[in-house]
């Protein structure tokens, strides 16, 4: 099946939130934290374009209709992930957040998470050359997530509890020269 991954514009906020909403698994209700439609819109514009809080990518399946979804959080620096990894002012102006990411069901098994994910990194690359540290969050027993940033070059840096659940920090470090999406 072929998925165009692309930018969210402010039409797809309905179908990303229709994906939101039905992630949150009653047997594993740690795993995922719910955004709402507000936090949505400070990082999806009309046109696509990012805004000053970030973006969000979609992959959209060939009916149309939203498969899936990854948002990157250029958060203030009181709200920076590098404050779990002790960063120095510097280098949490140069960390964004891989922020959170989620895949309709009937669209899973496809590689999508990553795909977006990989997508997610090349934007970051592309307009922000300032950054260097890509940040993640994700439930220890989340190994389906766990995966796929782990196998883009994520590293697993510290056990933290965010939001009252228990979380996994990850960083990735970004070099000069590496290949785009």
């Amino acid at each position: 099946m072929e998925f165009e991954i692309r930018r969210a514009r402010t039409a797809d906020i309905p179908g990303i939130m229709r994906i939101m909403e039905a992630a949150a698994d009653p047997e594993h209700p740690d795993w995922y934290i719910q955004d709402n439609e507000p936090y949505m819109r400070k990082r999806v514009s009309e046109d696509g374009r990012a805004t000053k809080d970030g973006f969000t990518l979609v992959a959209q399946a060939p009916d149309g209709g939203i498969a899936g979804y990854f948002v990157v959080t250029y958060p203030e620096p009181e709200k920076n992930l590098g404050h779990f990894l002790s960063y120095s002012p510097e280098q949490i102006a140069q960390a964004v957040m891989m922020d959170t990411a989620s895949v309709a069901a009937e669209y899973r098994g496809y590689g999508l998470q990553r795909r977006m994910a990989e997508a997610a990194e090349a934007e970051v690359i592309r307009e922000r050359e300032d950054v260097k540290y890509l940040l993640c969050m994700i439930h220890p027993d989340n190994v389906y997530s766990l995966s796929n940033m782990r196998g883009l070059g994520y590293e697993v840096r510290k056990e933290a509890i965010y939001h009252g659940r228990w979380r996994y920090v990850l960083e990735k470090t970004l070099e000069k020269g590496l290949t785009e999406y």
